[in-house]
């Protein structure tokens, strides 16, 4: 596995609470190691297809417990890169391999189906495959959790995996393929290193059979126009600017505290973040109110600081993107409560810090209600009846996770029948379960979500099979 972090190198990670420190250095892949690459992952896969699913499914669960053993390693590994406190990058890890542990469950059950035959003497059967070689691409801001739901899930079904994880975090993806050295055959699980020009490389080779992608709306596209033409099937798994709507309650502060959770873990860097809250005209105050004193009791700090409850923002990029959104948002008429500009933390010179901010919006169109912004921001949207919020819940191009807090049956039912996302949780925040479906509509998702027994399917093909007497 060419998994190894040079001394010298074309690209070098660095600690986003303190960018001084250099983390890591990479070589980038060429095409001619890209090429190398994916002809081991060939030579390998009919190999390890051909073992009984039971051997690949002990297998895998070897390896999910040699990362289970190394879990503090994995969440360094995380922290230092992504800059996430380091009990989200162990609960990053933990779910991570509840879910794997899922899709080894989900696998035992996975195949062929015996149909009705319409004639005497036949039988018809229906048969799944292996795809070949797939290639997984993953983002920064999950660099265990994203990569082991396309990992698990292709291996388990008999193919081999090209990885190419985020140039920004790359190391838990090179600890994560150490640690299956030895325990998966040589060559069914390889990485490459380097941008965007590595990973369309990749995506164009000839070697390539699926291609399972997460990350932007933007890229995603780039990613099913190169699937398209080459008629490789693809599942993309994009953005959301996902809503949490307030109905009537009795209680305010459990789902304060709800929304608070979902909106502010990994800084706000969360496809499946609550970004946008929905509130009740005559309780519009006292939801900003409450959101903002959570807000101020966060702690801004590097991601080892066990005080720490609100890291960096990932890339210098990231930063300046949300810097740009939220003063847009304000330039458009968004009214801000608090935060609204990079922050300062003594101990950390230098640091990629954004301020938790809490803004409020009365226009839909208004960027922080449309865009997805991937930092700690929050916009409260003001509504007069079920209809309007119905309205601006589903007004975005995303579909991918929201949230209802209701003491009404009828608006639970009504919620369920016509929200416009993938995911839909009640009285709750967006946390998904380990084992159900992650999926998303409209511009949040293409093809078979992660996780949940239908994952296993895009990672096959299907046959129907004839049989006579």
């Amino acid at each position: 596995m060419n998994a190894a972090v040079h001394d010298t190198a074309d690209f070098e990670t660095r600690n986003p609470a303190r960018p001084d420190e250099v983390v890591a250095r990479y070589r980038a892949d060429t095409a001619a190691s890209i090429d190398a690459c994916v002809d081991r992952a060939r030579a390998a896969q009919p190999g390890w297809a051909g073992t009984p699913q039971p051997a690949r499914v002990n297998a895998l669960a070897r390896w999910l417990e040699a990362i289970e053993q190394q879990i503090d390693t994995v969440a360094q590994a995380i922290t230092r890169e992504q800059g996430k406190p380091l009990a989200e990058s162990r609960a990053e890890t933990a779910k991570a391999l509840r879910e794997a542990r899922a899709m080894l469950a989900f696998a035992q059950g996975h195949g062929g189906d015996t149909l009705a035959a319409s004639r005497a003497g036949y039988q018809n059967l229906t048969l799944r495959r292996p795809r070949g070689v797939v290639l997984a691409i993953a983002p920064w801001n999950f660099p265990v959790l994203t990569p082991m739901r396309k990992l698990v899930p292709a291996l388990v079904t008999g193919n081999a995996v090209v990885l190419k994880p985020s140039e920004a975090t790359p190391m838990a993806a090179v600890v994560l393929a150490d640690l299956a050295q030895g325990i998966l055959p040589h060559g069914v699980l390889q990485l490459v290193h380097g941008a965007g020009d590595v990973a369309a490389a990749v995506c164009s080779h000839a070697g390539i059979a699926a291609i399972s992608f997460t990350g932007s709306v933007a890229t995603g596209r780039k990613v099913a126009q190169a699937a398209g033409t080459a008629l490789v099937p693809v599942s993309l798994e994009l953005g959301g600017k996902n809503a949490a709507w307030i109905d009537e309650v009795a209680d305010l502060e459990p789902c304060l505290d709800a929304i608070h959770g979902a909106a502010f873990q990994c800084a706000g860097q969360r496809c499946t973040a609550i970004s946008r809250v929905l509130a009740p005209r005559h309780r519009l105050d006292a939801v900003v109110q409450g959101l903002a004193r959570r807000a101020g009791g966060l702690r801004m700090g590097a991601g080892d600081d066990p005080a720490t409850t609100l890291g960096p923002i990932t890339t210098a990029d990231q930063w300046n993107k949300v810097d740009r959104l939220v003063r847009a948002a304000v330039a458009g008429g968004a009214q801000l409560v608090c935060g609204g500009a990079t922050a300062t933390v003594d101990a950390c010179p230098g640091g990629r810090f954004y301020a938790p901010t809490i803004l409020v919006c009365d226009d839909p169109a208004n960027p922080a209600v449309q865009q997805e912004i991937f930092g700690p921001v929050l916009v409260v949207q003001p509504y007069a009846d079920t209809d309007e919020a119905l309205a601006l819940l589903n007004g975005v191009a995303y579909g991918l996770t929201s949230s209802l807090f209701s003491d009404r049956f009828a608006t639970v039912m009504r919620y369920l029948a016509q929200a416009q996302t993938g995911m839909l949780h009640v009285n709750h925040g967006t946390a998904p379960d380990d084992q159900m479906p992650f999926v998303g509509v409209k511009d949040s998702g293409l093809g078979t979500g992660s996780v949940g027994r239908s994952t296993l399917d895009f990672f096959t093909t299907e046959h129907a099979a004839y049989l006579a007497a």
